[in-house]
């Protein structure tokens, strides 16, 4: 999933969270994979500044709890989780039961993001509907033992949720051609626009394990869709 962020405004966010996941549903898909703190942008200073948090039970994830349950889909997006005191950027999943809960912290952090976030310690392995999906936000791809983790652990699929700005192309190619020398499908999921961090170059896809290109999106928003079993 490829859009554009909303500032610190999570009630518009969750609003367009819910009308991808409808479009996505529409289109075949069965797990919706969003950028790196899409419920907030990619605002760290922000976040910051208002102490934002976002756990399971906050009130206004409901109405992507009850897509996700209409469309009996599962949604993985990102937020700044409560942490051991300093909030981490999380992915909270959604499942077709409408249930929430954090499964993953990003482990690697950018320096711009050392002081107001804290790092995850752990992976994260998702089974679902017989596919093994690893979990990564952003920097997490740039480090080679992250991705070597995730195919011990046995992952058939690398999922990242970033920002990647203008300039960053040759990032991304060269990032989740990595991913794919471990034999596992490497999924994108960026922004489109302006964000706290910069303006994202989009290019959002999918990889398959052989390292081919299966599907790629522009700089502009959109739904990458990619079947695994192809």
């Amino acid at each position: 999933m490829q859009f554009v962020s909303s500032p610190g405004d999570i009630s518009a966010a969750v609003a367009e969270h819910v009308r991808l996941i409808e479009a996505a549903a529409e289109s075949g898909a069965d797990v919706v994979l969003f950028p790196e703190l899409s419920l907030t942008g990619y605002e760290p200073d922000l976040i910051d500044l208002h102490g934002l948090r976002i756990g399971p039970d906050d009130k206004m994830l409901q109405p992507i709890s009850q897509i996700c349950r209409q469309r009996r889909v599962h949604a993985l997006i990102g937020g700044p989780t409560p942490g051991a005191g300093l909030p981490q950027i999380g992915v909270l999943q959604v499942d077709p039961r409408g249930a929430i809960r954090v499964v993953y912290a990003k482990q690697h952090l950018h320096v711009g993001e050392i002081g107001i976030f804290g790092a995850g310690t752990a992976g994260a392995l998702l089974e679902i509907g017989g596919w093994k999906l690893a979990l990564s936000v952003c920097s997490d791809a740039a480090v080679d033992a992250h991705p070597v983790a995730a195919a011990a652990a046995g992952a058939d699929a690398y999922l990242v949720g970033a920002l990647y700005v203008i300039g960053s192309e040759h990032r991304i190619n060269q990032q989740m051609h990595e991913v794919t020398r471990q034999g596992m499908w490497a999924v994108l999921a960026q922004y489109s626009g302006g964000t706290g961090g910069g303006p994202a170059c989009g290019l959002s896809g999918a990889w398959g394990p052989d390292g081919n290109e299966v599907v790629r999106l522009g700089a502009g928003p959109g739904i990458a869709l990619v079947d695994l079993t192809d």
